[in-house]
């Protein structure tokens, strides 16, 4: 992605008037979250694009929303309607990703269809993130410095992580589901709690420990995690989220975190 593409702010035409993949994907995508706007969906943002929000300098191939349960279906119809096809995960994509994969619903915004180059609008169920509305803040859109579209809703910084551990409990510690979670975890806690430009260090280094000034940035990351829990933000039921995700933040392991054993 280009910074000039993401700088300008060229008119999006209608794909009647040329064809839709003629725009930069960006501009694609901003005509596509106006149309499903336009019909009523609310649109979240999730995955890499929140990620971002928080810090994590993720390089956006695939722009990933939350949309209502019962509206899925429709948005998915609206998006190929527009001009933007459905393309199916392989099954390759399901192994290595889990539902991940399986549960999204990807229309291509790019002309090109090769691996390296082709990008997707991917929309999934809103449960399937266990995120409920009270969780969401309304924001401006991370897709285009000057978006066209209308605001979107965003997960709080707590919300993403209890969605985390929420989602944890229902696949085991194998399915690759699990794997894509704790990296988003690991990566989450290096970029936006400790505050590291490289997101990971090595904490056997002491030299470079010092350096970065590892036992303090723990510290604060630990205090920041426990605060959230005297403010309430955890779900009745929850509250063992800050004390879980804290000895996540100290120690560095998620094997201790509950999760769905295989039946058996």
């Amino acid at each position: 992605m280009s910074v000039a593409s993401l700088c300008s702010t060229p008119p999006v035409l209608s794909p009647k008037s040329r064809g839709i993949f003629d725009n930069d994907p960006e501009h694609v995508l901003d005509l596509a979250l106006s149309r499903l706007q336009a019909v009523g969906i609310k649109l979240v943002e999730w995955r890499d694009l929140v990620d971002k929000r928080m810090g994590v300098p993720a390089c956006i191939k695939n722009y990933s929303y939350l949309v209502p349960d019962a509206l899925l279906p429709h948005a998915s119809h609206v998006l190929t309607n527009l001009g933007l096809p459905f393309a199916p995960p392989t099954t390759f994509e399901i192994s290595m990703y889990g539902d991940f994969a399986a549960r999204g619903h990807s229309h291509r915004i790019t002309h090109s269809i090769q691996s390296r180059r082709v990008q997707h609008l991917v929309i999934y169920p809103q449960s399937f993130a266990t995120l409920g509305d009270s969780e969401f803040e309304e924001g401006p859109p991370s897709h285009l410095r000057s978006p066209r579209c209308a605001p979107v809703l965003v997960p709080t910084a707590p919300a993403v992580y209890a969605s985390i551990l929420r989602m944890m409990l229902q696949y085991d510690e194998f399915d690759p589901t699990t794997g894509v979670l704790q990296s988003q975890l690991s990566e989450l806690i290096g970029y936006h709690l400790f505050e590291l430009s490289d997101g990971y260090i090595d904490t056997g280094d002491d030299e470079e420990c010092a350096r970065w000034d590892v036992d303090r940035r723990v510290s604060d990351a630990v205090c920041v995690v426990l605060a959230w829990g005297v403010d309430e933000v955890w779900r009745d039921g929850e509250e063992w989220m800050g004390d879980a995700l804290a000895e996540v933040v100290r120690t560095g392991h998620t094997e201790h975190l509950p999760h769905k054993l295989p039946e058996q």
